[in-house]
């Protein structure tokens, strides 16, 4: 093999690679901006931080203290 004939080879295989790379890039970005959730608003978080605190209210008072602290917390940033 002569070589301007390894050259030309070895630019091909690293275009190759180039095109293989950039889709597999676009491919795990548009993959995680599919699986990402949906912003929560204040009035959300404070919802579900209420909730949770209501499931650990009996077996764990101060946490559930510290969950509706949170939650009043978020209801003030609206």
């Amino acid at each position: 093999m002569n070589q301007s004939t390894f050259f030309a080879d070895s630019q091909a295989s690293t275009a190759f690679v180039q095109r293989i790379s950039d889709a597999y890039a676009f491919a795990t970005a548009a993959l995680a901006s599919l699986l990402s959730p949906a912003a929560e608003s204040p009035a959300e978080a404070a919802s579900r931080l209420r909730s949770l605190a209501d499931v650990y209210s009996d077996g764990q008072p101060s946490y559930a203290a510290d969950l509706r602290a949170a939650a009043d917390r978020a209801d003030a940033e609206v």
